[in-house]
């Protein structure tokens, strides 16, 4: 058995192998554009057959140039945070740049090593959505001078450059919805109130229930951070003497905690409780029924969070942080609909917080 290692292959070599310019072999293996399908299957058949890996980090290393961009979230179950991933990779890879992710799992603590080893990694620029605050995610920025944006969980405040969703006037829009439909006792239920993304989308749903007249019927639950916390706090909602008539849960994660609460519960969407989700998922639209939500812009708030950060990259950046808020829209589904009115009967003979008694709704209104 010869064990004489073999000579490792070059990007000269596949240049040969595929029958192209040594120039069209590296933007293939850099990933650029310019390159049509049929030369680029070429190279990279090629780079298979030789058994070619590109050395990425030495490529950056003899040009001075990196191409990384970091990339640091908040929580990979979040269906929201992977579609604005792919969307942002999308536009990297058009202008010849890569991702370099890192999951910070909700942790502060573990989000800065994250933040210090990618930085580890000689991005040339870093996308951050934070977990709890941004304090230490700048802390550990303030040196570097590294471009960036922060997504999501920001504000105007923030002394970065972001992108986010109008979540106030959101929650707003969707709790006039419920209040439209008849609803009086409708509570919100949010993840956390330091998160800034949250504490507005709670102060929206607090707007329209005072400009309704409804404060005093105004609540809002905090859940945790993961859909078992949420199934929690909603099924104690749901036992109680006064149940609500409607749920307006402020992230995909406590919406999928509060169904599963609704489903224990033994109560019917939308005839005994109207569900309305902030933060629009695939899975919400094949339900039965189907889920009425809040849709964030996932293409627009990618598109702008890559735009601004590529102006920084080409050295275009403003000498004051630049904020844009992208306008989330109402999807009204199927989870929705007028509130339960129980006949007197109904009431004296089941329980508060069951269904199993109940006979078929009848809707207020109709």
């Amino acid at each position: 058995m010869d064990s004489r290692k073999k000579p490792a292959r070059t990007l000269k070599d596949v240049a040969n192998a595929a029958g192209v310019s040594l120039g069209t072999a590296s933007k293939v293996m850099a990933g650029a554009e310019g390159v049509s399908p049929a030369r680029r299957q070429q190279v990279w058949e090629a780079a298979r057959r030789l058994g070619y890996r590109r050395n990425s980090l030495a490529a950056e290393l003899r040009s001075s140039r990196s191409t990384s961009i970091g990339f640091v979230v908040p929580d990979l179950t979040n269906s929201f945070f992977i579609q604005l991933l792919c969307v942002v990779e999308d536009h990297a890879l058009a202008s010849g740049y890569r991702l370099l992710l890192a999951h910070a799992q909700e942790d502060p603590e573990r989000e800065a090593e994250r933040i210090r080893f990618v930085l580890s990694r000689q991005v040339a620029g870093m996308i951050i959505i934070p977990c709890h605050g941004y304090d230490h995610a700048i802390e550990e920025l303030r040196e570097c001078d590294v471009p960036l944006v922060m997504a999501d969980r920001v504000d105007n405040s923030f002394p970065a450059n972001t992108v986010t969703t109008d979540s106030r006037r959101a929650a707003s829009d969707g709790t006039e919805h419920l209040i439209a439909l008849g609803h009086k006792r409708i509570t919100f239920i949010v993840n956390a109130l330091d998160l800034v993304n949250s504490r507005e989308r709670a102060d929206g749903y607090l707007d329209a229930m005072k400009r309704a007249g409804l404060a005093r019927h105004a609540r809002v639950v905090v859940c945790g951070m993961t859909d078992t916390e949420s199934h929690a706090a909603t099924l104690g909602l749901l036992s109680g003497r006064e149940r609500p008539t409607a749920l307006f849960t402020g992230a995909n994660v406590a919406t999928l905690g509060a169904l599963r609460a609704i489903r224990d519960a033994e109560l019917r969407l939308p005839d005994e409780i109207s569900l309305l989700s902030f933060d629009d998922a695939p899975w919400m639209s094949v339900l039965h029924p189907r889920i009425s939500s809040i849709h964030q812009p996932v293409e627009a708030v990618g598109r702008a969070i890559w735009q601004l950060l590529h102006k920084q990259l080409q050295g275009e950046s403003s000498p004051e942080p630049v904020h844009l808020r992208m306008k989330a829209d109402l999807r009204v589904r199927e989870s929705t609909a007028p509130p339960y009115k129980a006949s007197a009967k109904e009431n004296s003979a089941a329980p508060h917080g069951t269904a199993r008694t109940r006979k078929r709704a009848v809707l207020a209104d109709r």
